[in-house]
């Protein structure tokens, strides 16, 4: 499941899922995603996070290496989390992502 801007995505706790981040809109025509320099999260309001984030990976999207892919998994039900990623691209911008993620169990 990819996330956009201000879009919110959800997850159970047990649950361990892939989310992608998409940056095409961000990116020039032949710019790509070079490096994912960091992915960090914390709860909305600022506390440390309890989600455990693995496996990050530059995977197309709907331009040639416009996303950036994970596994999410643990979190406490109820908690929003907010999820950024930053990376460089082949035009050396550095751009940062955003997504919010809320754990409920449904």
């Amino acid at each position: 499941m990819s996330v956009t801007a201000s879009q919110e995505l959800c997850k159970q706790p047990a649950e361990k899922r892939r989310f992608a981040m998409e940056f095409s809109s961000l990116l020039g025509s032949s710019e790509t995603i070079s490096t994912i320099n960091s992915i960090n999260s914390e709860t909305i309001n600022g506390d440390t996070s309890d989600l455990l984030i693995t496996v990050p990976a530059i995977v197309d999207g709907f331009a040639t290496d416009s996303r950036v892919q994970v596994w999410i998994q643990q979190g406490t039900s109820g908690l929003k989390y907010r999820i950024e990623i930053l990376v460089t691209t082949s035009d050396g911008q550095i751009l940062e992502g955003d997504g919010i993620l809320k754990v409920t169990d449904r």
